[in-house]
Formats: structure tokens, sequence, C-alpha cells
């Protein structure tokens, strides 16, 4: 529910005020049965005969339910204050199981509930110098709930809530009559708790979460846009981030101190243009290019394997008339090898990681019909 559109309470003659509440359900049922199956001396040179491994046979069941609440006062049409609050409470359910057919080693099984609550509360302060600029700050607290991994080492079972502050300034600005607009912002986020997915040293091909410790993140965000004639518009944008996991650490029993935060890279940009021209005929022609840059980064939380730096341009061009349209197409266009996510899988590569190739130089052809 929210306070009717374009219509805000006026509180004084200088003051309104709009606001917006709500609540949110959810409910989830997750069940997983998987098994293996291994030939004869395969586990063990004393087990000649065919086992099979379930792990796991698992049942989770959660719900819960959120309650959200706003309210913005404008103070003589060029100051927005908003407070608002979250209040969220998950109820979660396992049932785990683990065991060899034959039995040739003990079951293993888990029963357990947990619940998790937490107040999220969120200030910003955002003033209009102008109509067309505006400077913003905005400062919260974001909860995760912990919950149970269906497949994990022993002892992992469970995790804990994650919490993050986050704070960030920003100015939102047009220019030359509305032609070019300008964003930059400033970030810094610390989370508690940091709640990360990691491969099963006991089975790599599954995964669980695990609370690692706290971390970092600041940085600052630039946008720019402008048209320098009818039918071009320019665009760019660059991002800088850097992202560490906070003194004391730790991931798969090892310190992670001060290391960078995975697939996290240090830096990401993008600049390219567009444009477009109507003929005589009634058709419109149009073209984009974007170049898209991506920094370093890491794979996984100890460091131990990442991907460099890389770009990929990307070209599109093609006709339209009235709801039709026709368009060629080319994306990485200079084919670049790159490895955009790879997971820990010691002991089945050199590496140590298994690892999916991006996507390499692909184009093709679209037609369609828009209504």
């Amino acid at each position: 529910m929210a306070s009717a559109p374009g219509a805000p309470v006026a509180l004084s003659d200088a003051v309104s005020l709009r606001w917006q509440g709500g609540v949110f359900l959810f409910t989830q049922d997750y069940r997983q049965n998987a098994v293996n199956d291994f030939a004869p001396f395969l586990l063990s040179q004393f087990v000649g005969f065919p086992v099979s491994q379930t792990s796991p046979r698992s049942t989770l069941e959660d719900w819960g339910v959120g309650l959200y609440g706003q309210a913005t006062a404008t103070v003589k049409r060029s100051v927005d204050l908003a407070v608002g609050v979250r209040l969220d409470h998950e109820q979660k359910e396992a049932v785990l199981d683990t065991f060899f057919s034959p039995p040739i080693a003990p079951q293993t099984h888990v029963t357990a509930e947990r619940g998790f609550s937490d107040v999220s509360p969120q200030v910003s302060v955002a003033y209009r110098m102008r109509p067309e600029r505006m400077v913003y700050t905005v400062v919260g607290r974001g909860f995760k709930a912990g919950g149970f991994n269906p497949a994990s080492p022993a002892g992992s079972e469970a995790y804990g809530e994650e919490r993050a502050w986050h704070v960030e300034w920003g100015f939102k600005g047009s220019w030359a009559g509305g032609r070019v607009t300008t964003n930059l912002s400033a970030f810094s986020i610390d989370w508690s708790r940091l709640q990360l997915n990691l491969p099963n040293p006991t089975r790599p091909e599954q995964f669980y979460i695990a609370n690692v410790g706290g971390a970092r993140s600041r940085g600052v965000e630039f946008e720019l846009a402008g048209r320098l004639d009818a039918g071009l518009d320019v665009f760019g944008s660059f991002g800088y981030a850097h992202a560490r996991f906070d003194e004391g650490s730790s991931s798969s029993g090892g310190d992670v101190s001060g290391n960078r935060l995975p697939n996290t890279p240090d830096y990401t940009g993008m600049v390219g243009a567009q444009w477009s021209r109507d003929l005589a005929s009634g058709a419109t022609v149009y073209g984009r290019g974007d170049i898209v840059v991506y920094g370093a980064f890491r794979y996984d939380d100890a460091n131990r394997a990442g991907q460099d730096a890389y770009s990929l341009t990307n070209l599109r061009g093609g006709v339209r008339v009235g709801h039709f349209l026709a368009e060629l197409w080319i994306r990485n266009a200079f084919d670049t090898r790159y490895v955009p996510i790879a997971f820990a899988y010691p002991g089945f590569t050199p590496s140590g990681f298994l690892g999916e190739v991006g996507r390499p130089r692909t184009f093709g052809v679209t037609a369609g019909v828009t209504f």
C-alpha cells in the first residue's frame, strides 16, 4: 500500500509526505536425492563388491515473512528525507541423510530447525540544487538469513546469517538542456559473517555455503551520456572497487585475511555509441557499438587462480520499417579468449580448477515484428 501517486500528504505549506508499506511472504520446499554407484574395488582394494552412496538425501522446508515501510518528507520541493525499516523472520527446517548401501560406513543423520530474525533500517537525504541536479546520501543495513546445506562436510550442515552496512554518496545531473547526463557515486559496504559458496573438499562437484568472516568493499562509479547530434548518442561508464576480506577471516580451514573477494573485478568500464537516421521512405536505419572492459579478478577466496583483464567488443546494425525489423549483430567481435567463471576442483585438473570458457565470437541475423 502507498500514498496516492502525484498526491502526497500535505503536512504544511512547506512539507509534504509520501509513504509506502507492505508485506512479503514466501515458502520453499526443496528435496534432493543424489546417489553415486561405485564399481568393485573403486572405493578401496578391500571393497570387492558394488556400492551405492547416497550423498545427500535431503529435505529443506523454509518459510518467511517480511514487513516493510518507508516515509519520504519533501521540504520546500528541494530536500527529500526518507526513513525506512524492514522486519524479517525466516524459519527453516532440515533433514539430511548420507549413507552407503550396503552399509560399509556409519550413516550420518541430521535433523535441525532454526529461526532467523532481523530489523534492517535505511535513511537517505537528497538535495536538489536545481530541478535537474541533485546530491544524495544513503545509509542502510542489509540482512541475509542463514540456513542449512543439503550437502556439506561434517560439521558444516548449518550456516549463520549475514549482515552488511552500506553507505553511498552521489550526484546526478543533466546539462545543456538535458543533452548531457552525469551520475557519480561513491560507496562503502561492510559485511559481517559473509556467506560464501565453497566446494566440498570430499565431493568437489558439490558446493555448500559457509560463513567466512568479514569483508569490505570501497569504490566509485561514474556514468556519462550525451547526444552529440540528432540521432547520435555516446555513452560510457567506469567503476572501481577495492573488495577485500577483513583480518581474521578464514575459509575451508585457511586464513584469507586481505585476499580479494572472488569474482570481483577491481574495475569495470564501458564506452559506446549509437546512431540512427530516418529515411524518406519511412524506414529507420541504426547502428550501435560498445566495448566492455573487465579488470582482473580471482576465482576463489584463497586467490589461487584468476582471470586477467580483458575486453569484449559488440556491434549491431539494422533497419526498421513500421513494425518490421531486420538486424545484423556480432558479439565478442575480436574473439577474445577468457574464462569468466571457474571453481576449485582439486585433483581433477592440473590447475586444480574447473572453468567455463567465455562465449567466443558469435554473429547472426535477427528479423522480427514488434507490437
